[in-house]
C-alpha cells in the first residue's frame, strides 16, 4: 500500500455516498448463516445493510485505514480487515460463501484484475456467490479529461487507474463461475449519474480454467468430425 490507500482516504473523507438498496434482488439467493465478505467496502453500507437484515457473519474490507476507522466506530459490531486485494485474499481456500463487491474491482490491470477473480474463486465455498457492480464502458463521464488509456478501456489520471467493462470482457473473467445475472444498470455517484454493470455469478463445479479448455477441445473434435 502507500499512495493509492492514501488517495482513498482523501475520497472516503471528501465524499458520503448513499446506500440504493441493490442487494435487495439478491439476499434470498443465501441465508442468515452464510460466511460473507464486502470487497472494497467504503463506509461499508452494504455490510450494514446486511447486519440490518439479520445477517451477522460479515467481514468487510478496504484498503484505506481511514474508511474502516469511520466503520469502526458507526457499526461497531462489523468486524473490518484492511489490506490490497491486488496482493491476494487473506482468507482461506473455500471459506465463504458470498463475495459483495460494490464498485471496487474496476481499478486493477487486466492481469491483476483476473488474479484477483483467481483469488475470488479460491475463497468461494461451492456454489457461493460473487455479487458486484464494475464500470462501464459506456460511463465516460467518469473518466478525466487528462486521462491516458494505459490498457483498452484501462485508464490513469495521474492518482488512480480505472477500468471500464465491455460485455465481450466477462467471458474470460467468469471462467469457473455459473452467471446467474448479468445487466446494464444507472445510479448516481459522487453526484453524478453513472452508468453500470451489475452481476451475480455462482461457482461452477468445473473448474477455473478447466471450462475453457473443455470448450476448445469440444471444438476441435467437432472441427475433425466434419473433416472426417
Amino acid at each position: 500500500m502507500g499512495q493509492i490507500d492514501k488517495y482513498w482516504d482523501k475520497i472516503h473523507l471528501q465524499y458520503n455516498s448513499t446506500y440504493d438498496n441493490w442487494l435487495n434482488k439478491y439476499v434470498y439467493l443465501f441465508n442468515k448463516n452464510s460466511r460473507i465478505i464486502e470487497l472494497g467496502c467504503g463506509r461499508a453500507y452494504c455490510s450494514k445493510y446486511l447486519l440490518d437484515n439479520g445477517f451477522k457473519n460479515i467481514v468487510a474490507c478496504d484498503i484505506s485505514q481511514e474508511v474502516l476507522k469511520m466503520v469502526n466506530s458507526s457499526i461497531p459490531e462489523l468486524k473490518t480487515l484492511l489490506f490490497d486485494m491486488s496482493n491476494g485474499l487473506p482468507f482461506s481456500d473455500n471459506s465463504k460463501d458470498v463475495i459483495i463487491a460494490d464498485l471496487s474491482l474496476h481499478y486493477f490491470d487486466l492481469n491483476t484484475t483476473n488474479y484477483i477473480f483467481d483469488e475470488i474463486y479460491r475463497v468461494l465455498a461451492n456454489d457461493g456467490l460473487l455479487i458486484a457492480r464494475v464500470n462501464a464502458t459506456n460511463d465516460k463521464l467518469h473518466i478525466p479529461n487528462n486521462s491516458k488509456e494505459i490498457e483498452n478501456n484501462f485508464y490513469y489520471d495521474g492518482n488512480i487507474y480505472k477500468r471500464f467493462f465491455e460485455y465481450k470482457d466477462f467471458d474470460s473473467l467468469f471462467n469457473g463461475f455459473d452467471v446467474c445475472n448479468l445487466v446494464q444498470e444507472n445510479m448516481s455517484r459522487y453526484e453524478k449519474p453513472k452508468i453500470l454493470w451489475e452481476f451475480c455469478i455462482k461457482k461452477s463445479q468445473i473448474k477455473r480454467g478447466l471450462k475453457k479448455w473443455l470448450i476448445q477441445v469440444i471444438y476441435l473434435v467437432m472441427n475433425q468430425i466434419d473433416f472426417l
